[in-house]
């Protein structure tokens, strides 16, 4: 696709609550974890098939800024601006881009999936000159609606990281396509608390520097199939007899993390391995599906060699995965959320202090899943999504997102490096047995 050939049209407007926020809600404290997340946009971009050609263009916009400005009297955070550790919840709207690509079909975007192309056609960071400033004096929420040649459409969604995860983009996002659907009775009340587990955020509070890459980086996509998943599984299964089998996320995890190491142009530095999880599913006795925030923590595992074994690497994560459930463990026998998430963050801070202590000099990777996280349930009447893209802007130098292929049974790693590591990571024998680059969508 030649991106000079795109003619482009946009209209811009702000979307506000249909009812105004209440006094009593007009103010919601960040977590320490929210205000600490780097300044960022989480993103999502959902490809739908033309529906019904006899519906007109304008009546599918009107349905989308109705059912946003209602979905927003439920999330009315999502409304307001950041102001210093809290969020004014002062309903002054989210932004929603209307555009037309009048030369794109979805084939032109799918045949070859392209994270740049995305982000600079689909996505409304256009309208933002300085994504980190951005994200915590802008909108939000900013939303883009485009209409394709081929009669097919996309939506984009950019919401601020210091309010919402991976999840909580799901749930306001499957939210939104349901009021869009009429069926608002069947939404869930989300619970805006991120501070029920972490505590409050202050001014003083910061997570200790660390490098997140200043090099030229760039970001490609590699499909994992059900098949080659199955046989990685049992790659990483043999030698170590790990019980039970290794889960999906877990073989190409490692698998990312062994070839990352042996295509890094940094040999002698520091290296951990980072992953966020969401803890939602792991204490769901004292944690909403429907809480609202960054509602996470990052294991680490730190790697001092050069080489590293792919069924070592998984017994490493799962090691680091039952440390978690131990501390979890400890902080509920408290009987206290808020006890937990201070032993969260106390080891969070401790093990990034390592990092920002390493006199040879140290590199964070970071593998993100969004797998089982239900974006393709997201219809807003004319259809669940055929493809769902992800991931985060400004994007960090050394950051893989996964996410589920549109069939739900692959996964779709979306890698970003520096060029001169990318360059030897792509042509990797033991990477390119198992993934596929720049395979096309099928839909």
């Amino acid at each position: 696709m030649d991106r000079e050939d795109l003619m482009e049209t946009m209209m811009v407007e702000t979307i506000k609550p249909s009812s105004a926020t209440p006094q009593s809600l007009r103010t919601l404290h960040l977590s320490m974890l929210d205000y600490g997340m780097h300044p960022s946009y989480t993103l999502a971009c959902f490809f739908y098939k033309r529906d019904d050609p006899s519906i007109p263009r304008d009546q599918t916009t009107l349905k989308l800024k109705t059912s946003l400005s209602e979905t927003l009297t439920k999330f009315y955070p999502f409304a307001g601006r950041i102001k210093g550790v809290t969020i004014e919840c002062n309903d002054e709207g989210a932004i929603l881009v209307e555009a037309s690509l009048n030369k794109c079909t979805l084939s032109d975007f799918l045949k070859s999936p392209d994270a740049k192309t995305i982000q600079k056609y689909l996505l409304p960071l256009d309208l933002i000159d300085n994504l980190s400033q951005a994200a915590v004096t802008w909108p939000l929420l900013l939303v883009k609606a485009t209409y394709l040649q081929c009669g097919g459409m996309t939506i984009g969604i950019c919401m601020s990281h210091k309010l919402a995860d991976a999840a909580s983009l799901s749930t306001f996002v499957r939210a939104w396509a349901a009021t869009a659907r009429g069926e608002s009775h069947a939404v869930v009340e989300p619970e805006f608390a991120g501070v029920k587990l972490y505590p409050p955020a202050n001014l003083a509070f910061k997570f200790p520097e660390i490098e997140t890459g200043k090099r030229l980086s760039v970001t490609k996509r590699f499909l994992f199939s059900r098949l080659n998943i199955e046989e990685l599984r049992n790659k990483a299964t043999i030698r170590q007899q790990i019980l039970p089998r290794p889960t999906r996320v877990e073989c190409v995890t490692a698998l990312l993390w062994r070839c990352v190491i042996a295509s890094s142009s940094k040999t002698t530095c520091t290296k951990m391995l980072g992953q966020p999880a969401n803890l939602r599913n792991k204490i769901p006795s004292l944690l909403s599906q429907n809480l609202i925030g960054n509602i996470i923590y990052s294991t680490m595992t730190f790697n001092l060699k050069n080489e590293i074994d792919i069924q070592e690497t998984v017994k490493e994560l799962r090691e680091r995965a039952e440390e978690l459930t131990s501390l979890i463990q400890e902080g509920c026998a408290d009987q206290s959320t808020t006890a937990l998430g201070s032993k969260l963050v106390d080891k969070m801070v401790a093990d990034y202090s390592k990092l920002s202590d390493d006199p040879d000099g140290h590199k964070l990777y970071e593998v993100s899943s969004w797998c089982k996280l239900p974006f393709y349930e997201t219809d807003f009447g004319t259809g669940p999504p055929v493809w769902v893209f992800g991931s985060v802007a400004p994007i960090a130098e050394f950051v893989t997102f996964l996410l589920d292929s549109n069939d739900l049974q692959g996964i779709e790693a979306w890698v970003t490096l520096a060029e001169e590591d990318m360059a030897l990571f792509e042509q990797n024998p033991e990477l390119l047995a198992f993934a596929s680059p720049s395979s096309p969508v099928f839909f």
